[in-house]
Order: C-alpha cells, then sequence, then structure tokens
C-alpha cells in the first residue's frame, strides 16, 4: 500500500471527510476551498501533538485520535466558533495498517461528534509520530471572543471542572492504555462548544485551559491589562480527584497542571458557568492566601 492508497483508504472515508454548507471542496484537489458568506469570520488554530510529550508511547490510537481533534477544536470554543473542517499533517514511523485503522476509528468518532469534517492534509514518514492538525471555524463577524476584553469590575467563571487533566496524567504515563475514569479525561476531552455559544453575548473575554488555569488567566490580564483575584475555595473540583490524591494535591492540579479543555472567561454578569474569582486593577493573577511559583505548562 503507496502513501495515496493509505489516503484513501484510512482518511478519505465519507464518514470523515464528509461535506458541510461551508466547504465548497475538499479532499482529493490540492487545496481544499471554503465558500463562507461575508457576514461570517473564519478562525484558524493549528495544534501540534508529539508521541512522548503530549501523549505516552503506547498509548492506544484511537485514544491519540480523540485527544488530537478534541484539543485542536477547543481553540474554536474559546472564540465560540463553530467548527467547519480541519486539515492533518501525519508524520508515521511505520506504516501498521492496524493502528492506522485504529487511528481513523478515533478521528471518525470525534468528526462526527463535532460535525467536523477532515478536509486535507499531508502524511509522510519519520522518525517518530508527530500529528498537527489545523482547525477552522466560523462565527458572526466581529463576533469571535478574543483574551483582550476583560474590564475591571468584570467577574471570572470557568465552564466546568478543573484538574481531572493534570490528574490524569500520571495514570496514563503508568498506564499508557488506560482510558477510563480520569484517564479518560486525558484522551477524550469535551472541547467546549456549546458553551461557547452559550456565553458568546456576553462574555468580554474567553479562552481555553491547556497549560493550566493561573497561566492562562494570565494571558488574559496580559491582553487585557487588568489583574485578577482568584478564590482557590471556588475551583470546582470532581470528587474523582479528590478522591484520587487528596484534596492538596488535587487544588494543586486544577490551578497549575492543565488539560483540561474547560474555558475561562470574564464577563459582568453571567448565568452560565462557576464564579472563581473577580477582575481587578493590576496586571497578573493573585490568589487569595496562597503565594504561586507555578504557574503551568511550558515547553521551553
Amino acid at each position: 500500500m503507496n502513501e495515496f492508497q493509505l489516503i484513501k483508504r484510512f482518511f478519505q472515508q465519507p464518514s470523515l471527510a464528509f461535506s458541510n454548507a461551508y466547504l465548497r471542496q475538499g479532499i482529493g484537489d490540492d487545496c481544499a476551498t471554503f465558500n463562507i458568506p461575508s457576514e461570517y469570520d473564519l478562525h484558524l488554530s493549528l495544534d501540534t501533538l508529539v508521541e512522548g510529550v503530549h501523549f505516552p508511547f503506547q498509548a492506544n490510537p484511537f485514544d491519540i485520535a480523540t485527544r488530537a481533534l478534541a484539543v485542536s477544536i477547543s481553540d474554536l470554543a474559546a472564540m465560540a466558533a463553530i467548527p467547519v473542517g480541519f486539515t492533518l499533517a501525519i508524520t508515521l514511523p511505520s506504516k501498521d495498517e492496524t493502528w492506522l485503522k485504529k487511528f481513523s476509528d478515533g478521528l471518525i468518532q470525534a468528526a462526527q461528534f463535532y460535525q467536523c469534517p477532515l478536509i486535507g492534509g499531508d502524511t509522510t514518514k519519520g522518525p517518530s509520530l508527530v500529528i498537527s492538525l489545523q482547525v477552522h471555524g466560523i462565527t458572526n463577524a466581529g463576533e469571535g471572543l478574543k483574551r483582550s476584553g476583560a474590564q475591571v469590575g468584570d467577574k471570572v467563571y470557568v465552564s466546568g471542572n478543573l484538574g481531572d487533566g493534570a490528574g490524569a496524567l500520571p495514570l496514563v504515563l503508568d498506564r499508557p492504555e488506560l482510558n477510563t475514569g480520569l484517564a479518560r479525561q486525558f484522551y477524550a476531552p469535551l472541547a467546549q462548544i456549546d458553551f461557547g455559544q452559550k456565553i458568546k453575548t456576553y462574555a468580554s473575554s474567553c479562552m481555553d485551559i491547556s497549560d493550566g488555569l493561573v497561566q492562562d488567566l494570565n494571558h488574559i490580564c496580559a491582553a487585557s491589562g487588568v489583574g485578577m483575584k482568584i478564590d482557590p475555595a471556588l475551583i470546582p473540583m470532581s470528587e474523582e480527584l479528590i478522591q484520587t490524591y487528596g484534596k492538596g494535591q488535587a487544588l494543586q492540579y486544577a490551578l497549575t497542571g492543565g488539560d483540561d479543555y474547560q474555558l475561562a472567561y470574564t464577563a459582568n454578569q453571567c448565568q452560565q458557568g462557576i464564579y472563581i474569582g473577580d477582575v481587578v486593577q493590576g496586571q497578573a493573577v493573585k490568589m487569595l492566601g496562597m503565594d504561586m511559583t507555578n504557574t503551568g505548562f511550558q515547553h521551553f
């Protein structure tokens, strides 16, 4: 099986490379072509996942695929964008048809769930497994949420429990095949597309929590020119995380661990999400009663 047969068999399937109202041309030509009406903005985001960095060696290829697409689409949720398609560039160490079948099955499940078809990409051979996905989404023109809109007097919210992704990491590093309980939160995080739609009319700023709550809130502070006071007692955490690690370690995971892909956002008033603090004068996040030295994940 050569490269083009591989693409046709595993990636050019109707259940993965399907059509929608905004796609004029998908897989099968030199470029994909969108037909985006002038009243919409098109949003793009690119993520790269490297084996041994973003997921364990020997992880189930189905789980790798669901994670890869979900964490990429999460960036669209942060902008309150609706997914319309994604491209995939994958570097494979070998041509393992069993692995590719499981990987494409995982992509199909995630693509169908988010209604985000595969529209093109590239397949190469290399020394290690590297997966890059570019996701495309739309909002009404000028209505995409940004990091830069928070104002003093706004309140700070999150969309759900924090810490499960970080709490899952030691478990999947120990047992890469594990995909139940907390481990499920690592391999199949839920990109908050629907939640982004609920808050898009009144959120003043927003981003997804990928590198740790404190670090990501600091990005909003920097972009908006504000500070924040966050109450650790208000941070939502799952009972499973607390029972597994104890409340102290669970809170540390929730504040700095990352990989949650919940939304952190600000609003003057809000009936959605969980209130955790306030936007104030300043330049950074301050945790009440805590001195934060480790604020989140960084590659370098």
